[in-house]
């Protein structure tokens, strides 16, 4: 019997962790299937201020507020794939409250709450001006407590050999510390380029549509934006 309630707080446990992996906005769907290989970094992103900032406008001024101490560790989304996606950050000391995102004074790292148990992951936006965008990476986790190292063990392998899924996340042009980002479909890249007609017409006739697709013209329409 106790196995059996064992198994079934896993099952509960696994698909809670999986499905936190949703929670960033759940009225979006991925509509792009390629793979993590596929994504190359296509951009680049002006320098910007080494600090703290408080707010998405103090990303657009390039004005970060809060000088607080902080190293930073860029990670690449996976091993076949050297893309910097994200980084681990530490604070020196007590860590500053309602952070949108961080400098190093090269690049800027937006802060994400992903999930219900992952907080404070910070992901580089892949592009500058006022219509940024990360690559927001997610790795399979699989935990499962209280049924013993062997059963333990072998989750663990699993979730290491579950490759990473990456999607392409817009920023909001707003302080929303909950929900700073959200998917970048089709239908909201198009609802962007709209501003521009040309570049509109010449997505429209991309064969693929995929996540290198959106974040060329993305990254064109913010650099129109930044010469305006």
């Amino acid at each position: 019997m106790s196995y059996f309630k064992s198994f079934i707080l896993f099952i509960l446990f696994l698909t809670i962790s999986f499905y936190s992996y949703s929670q960033i906005d759940s009225t979006e769907v991925d509509d792009d299937k390629d793979s993590t290989a596929q994504i190359v970094q296509i951009n680049k992103i002006i320098p910007h201020k080494k600090g703290v900032y408080k707010t998405y406008e103090e990303y657009v001024t390039n004005s970060p507020s809060v000088n607080a101490e902080f190293t930073l560790t860029p990670l690449q989304i996976s091993r076949k794939n050297p893309l910097i996606a994200e980084a681990d950050v530490d604070y020196k000391g007590k860590r500053p409250k309602k952070i949108w995102g961080i400098s190093d004074g090269e690049y800027v790292y937006i802060r994400v709450i992903v999930g219900s148990f992952f907080k404070n992951h910070y992901f580089r936006l892949q592009c500058d001006g006022p219509r940024p965008y990360i690559y927001l990476v997610e790795n399979p986790v699989i935990i499962a407590p209280g049924l013993g190292l062997v059963v333990m063990a072998t989750a663990a392998a699993t979730s290491a050999a579950l490759p990473p899924f990456v999607s392409l996340y817009l920023v909001r042009d707003n302080s929303n510390h909950f929900k700073p980002v959200f998917m970048a479909t089709n239908n909201k890249v198009k609802s962007y380029l709209k501003d521009y007609p040309d570049l509109l017409e010449a997505y429209e006739n991309e064969p693929k549509h995929n996540k290198a697709t959106k974040a060329k013209y993305l990254t064109d329409y913010n650099n129109r934006k930044i010469k305006m």
